[in-house]
């Protein structure tokens, strides 16, 4: 598997035109569509059509799934200037590649740093502490597969796609 996605507890509207402003583009395309048809709506011939997120509001946060990989690895530097001051969470994982990735941010502090990649060892990276590491503590690519596997507020059945 290698669920990928970042929430910010923002109105959709709101995080959608702060995303857009981020990374300086505008969607080419916006497709309401069904989870099960995301990806199907997001490639052409069997390639990505390009960056691709499937987005929903949930519980109070936007979430951007990210079905082509474009969000992946940035730094927490970069994340900090999209979240500002509202609550960011940035996860992943790809267990064919053992590779995970989680930063929490909130009131523009990184309070979770964490990047492992087996091809790059030396980019092991674990910085900061959660709340729930003290049941649950964060210290390979498992744990936070299981962050987000029991992630409750990244799910909807029905969302839109945008394409940049």
């Amino acid at each position: 598997m290698n669920p990928s996605y970042f929430r910010i507890k923002l109105p959709m509207d709101e995080a959608i035109n702060r995303l857009c402003n981020w990374i300086y583009k505008a969607p080419k395309e916006i497709i309401e569509t069904s989870m099960e048809n995301a990806v199907s709506v997001a490639c052409v011939n069997g390639q990505w059509k390009g960056a691709a997120l499937y987005v929903y509001y949930n519980d109070g946060w936007a979430v951007f799934e990210d079905l082509s990989g474009g969000f992946s690895s940035m730094p927490a530097d970069d994340w900090l200037r999209f979240a500002r001051n509202d609550p960011l969470v940035v996860a992943g994982y790809n267990d064919a590649i053992i590779y995970a990735e989680l930063k929490v941010i909130e009131d523009n502090i990184v309070i979770k740093d964490f990047f492992e990649y087996s091809e790059k060892p030396d980019s092991y990276k674990n910085i900061g502490k959660l709340h729930s590491e003290d049941k649950a503590p964060i210290e390979s690519w498992a744990d936070v597969a299981a962050f987000i596997d029991e992630d409750d507020i990244v799910f909807s059945e029905n969302g839109t796609v945008y394409i940049f």
